[in-house]
């Protein structure tokens, strides 16, 4: 709404009277209380269902101010709502989900998220991670063109965890030793310069999990651009993709004037500055931390658009083979 047009209505409604105002005001105050039913009910305009995907259920009704509806298929009818199925199931307080998701877009810590939404710490952390779920699974993103992949390591945080048996506890947030390889957690990146961005959680960064993690989303029309790793270099050779690698100790940054690995590199600057409030993040968390930075580089700046991510109904189109292979290869690394 323009400026012009905003001073208008507050002109309008100043000259209203008092029960005129309280009735718009309750009316404004239930459609706010009410914008996430709202934006779950008209998320997706072809509800499947979640126990067989059966596209075709039937209206079953509203309970707790969502539809309800009933699968038609004889081996199932069993009955499920918008949220059946998804990270946000059996989440209570809706109305707050928006004030909860602005702090999200802030990037606000947990007790002050929890203070301003009117939550417990506990219920704060909860969402935080529930609302992240999908964007993590949702990771397989297919890159083309220029793709630039270059690693980047955290500290390894054992965070809630009582007894650690591998290593002395150390003080949240400090730094490790610099000389143990497992006190360090690396990270693939893999961004395209449309912008699209991929991640992997690789302790051990062992060539055979790279190549598997990288080989449903590059296309083989593209050009690889990396650093010295040897994985990347026989993934190309692997794949028959073309690639150029841009060593830093022989002072090798660019080749040409397009093929360089900078934009991973400032999109992992911006990672590390912005995950440097949160004074260190639990490894097993990590995956998640990673996600809500994607959100803020891919999702429009809106509560309406991450409330859609998180229910899955704007996540991006993968062929099936695709996201079978990228959850087994993750599930191989994760073990």
């Amino acid at each position: 709404m323009k400026q012009a047009d905003l001073k208008i209505l507050e002109q309008t409604l100043a000259r209203l009277p008092v029960d005129l105002k309280k009735y718009f005001s309750n009316q404004l105050l239930g459609q706010i209380n009410a914008q996430a039913d709202t934006q779950i009910e008209t998320a997706r305009s072809h509800p499947t269902c979640p126990h067989c995907g059966n596209a075709h259920p039937v209206k079953w009704g509203r309970a707790g101010g969502l539809p309800r509806y009933r699968c038609r298929n004889p081996a199932c009818r069993k009955t499920f709502n918008p949220l059946t199925g998804t990270s946000l199931a059996k989440l209570h307080h809706r109305d707050k989900w928006f004030d909860y998701l602005r702090c999200m877009r802030d990037s606000l810590t947990l007790r002050t998220s929890a203070v301003r939404v009117g939550i417990d710490l506990k219920t704060a952390f909860r969402w935080r991670h529930r609302f992240l779920q999908e964007s993590a699974r949702a990771n397989v993103n297919a890159l083309s063109g220029i793709i630039e992949v270059d690693e980047t390591f955290f500290v390894e945080s054992c965070k809630g965890k009582r007894h650690l048996t591998h290593r002395k506890p150390r003080k949240r947030g400090g730094q490790g030793n610099k000389k143990r390889k497992a006190d360090k957690i690396s990270v693939v990146i893999v961004r395209d310069r449309h912008g699209h961005v991929s991640d992997l959680v690789d302790p051990t960064l062992q060539k055979s999990t790279v190549h598997a993690f990288l080989a449903p989303i590059i296309d083989r029309d593209s050009i690889l651009c990396s650093d010295g790793h040897s994985g990347y270099k026989t993934f190309s050779a692997d794949h028959g993709i073309a690639h150029h690698r841009l060593i830093t100790l022989d002072n090798q940054r660019v080749i040409g004037k397009e093929y360089h690995i900078q934009n991973v590199n400032s999109y992992i600057s911006r990672l590390k500055g912005w995950m440097g409030r949160f004074h260190g993040v639990g490894t097993a968390y990590l995956p998640n931390y990673l996600a809500w930075r994607r959100l803020f580089e891919t999702a429009k700046p809106a509560e309406e658009a991450w409330l859609r991510t998180a229910i899955g109904a704007d996540q991006q189109q993968i062929p099936t083979w695709i996201r079978e292979t990228f959850r087994e290869n993750h599930l191989k690394s994760a073990r």
